[in-house]
């Protein structure tokens, strides 16, 4: 890549950086669930590795709890020298060791007592993420170092989504039931932050929960399959999975009470029936996700089911079954084409 390039990419990237980061700098749940993992570890003995260390805040924090050793890696070029002002704005830039570089690549000498990292973001369950998180505990982790976080759990629980595709057209006296049965079929992205958005209906259950001090390879996300006893069926619309974290043993973060970290949100349609069992069955991939909703305490009530499969095979039936005029632009042969005094093209 050009100079110039990546210039243009570094100015372009940069406001979305610094409003990821301003949005998870303001989640004070995480800020001060994740301090105090630290500081109970940290003493003037302590060697610490913030990895994918973002604006710097954990290694400037274990700098000033008096880390004998501090050093911060970080990826995103823009974010060094914010790591290094931020520092200097902190009185600790003299010991603190930036490093700019993907942890897989990267060099350090030693190995550190407590490492902190975050990497996961939302795919902290795929194989890449988990063999980032094997190699660096293999290469950088002392003899009964410190993880944090130690584990990260899967979970689930019923929702009511308020800005859910149901409620499409806004405003207007319209049916627009294909376009929301397609919808359902594809998951989407939200966030606890906004409570009057998403209502949690029924306490989580864990899906899986993988511990970073043992993990060798990532867990398989199929034949998931939750129940959940309620009052209240027909006011949910949607299953939320989301993150929790496990910082130390007596320190855990339910990522529904986290403001920054977001929820991946499955859609169905409503049922009616008020009490009884909600069950979610689903197979989790990267690729390719298919889960159903179903109520076991009413068996004669048929699941629904939804996949990104359903919904293109519905539009390419309709497609094909749609009256319709189609014009395709007109075939040319460039060669031997000339311009006519009116700028038309001539052969």
């Amino acid at each position: 890549m050009k100079k110039k390039e990546k210039d243009e990419m570094f100015v372009s990237q940069l406001p979305t950086i610094l409003h990821y980061h301003q949005t998870m700098l303001m989640d004070g749940v995480r800020n001060e669930l994740l301090y105090e993992a630290i500081k109970a570890h940290v003493t003037s003995e302590t060697t610490f590795l913030d990895i994918g260390a973002g604006t710097g805040v954990w290694a400037i924090l274990a700098a000033q709890l008096g880390a004998k050793r501090v050093v911060a890696v970080e990826i995103e070029e823009s974010l060094i020298p914010i790591i290094f002002r931020h520092a200097q704005e902190n009185g600790v830039a003299d010991k603190i060791e930036i490093i700019h570089g993907n942890i897989d690549d990267v060099r350090i000498r030693g190995k550190f007592d407590i490492i902190v990292s975050e990497l996961f973001g939302g795919d902290a369950f795929s194989g890449q993420i988990i063999n980032s998180f094997v190699s660096l505990r293999n290469r950088f982790l002392a003899p009964n170092g410190i993880l944090i976080p130690q584990k990260l759990s899967l979970l689930a629980a019923p929702v009511r989504v308020e800005n859910s595709v149901q409620n499409i057209p806004a405003n207007l006296p319209l049916k627009l039931g294909f376009l929301k049965s397609l919808k359902l079929n594809y998951s989407s992205s939200g966030s606890f932050a906004d409570r009057q958005k998403i209502k949690l209906l029924a306490a989580p259950q864990v899906i899986v929960e993988i511990d970073f001090r043992s993990i060798e390879t990532a867990p398989a996300l199929s034949n998931i399959s939750l129940t959940w006893e309620m009052d209240n069926i027909s006011e949910a619309n949607a299953i939320a999975v989301f993150n929790g974290s496990t910082f130390t043993d007596e320190i855990k973060m339910d990522n529904s009470a986290s403001q920054s970290w977001k929820s991946t949100i499955y859609e169905f349609q409503p049922f009616t029936e008020t009490v009884g069992e909600l069950k979610f069955d689903a197979t989790i991939d990267e690729r390719k996700s298919i889960w159903s909703v179903s109520l076991p305490s009413h068996i004669e009530i048929k699941p629904k089911s939804y996949s990104s499969g359903f919904a293109i095979a519905r539009i390419k039936m309709a497609q094909q079954m749609t009256p319709h005029r189609r014009f395709k632009p007109p075939k040319s042969n460039d060669k031997g084409a000339k311009t006519n005094k009116k700028g038309l093209r001539q052969t």
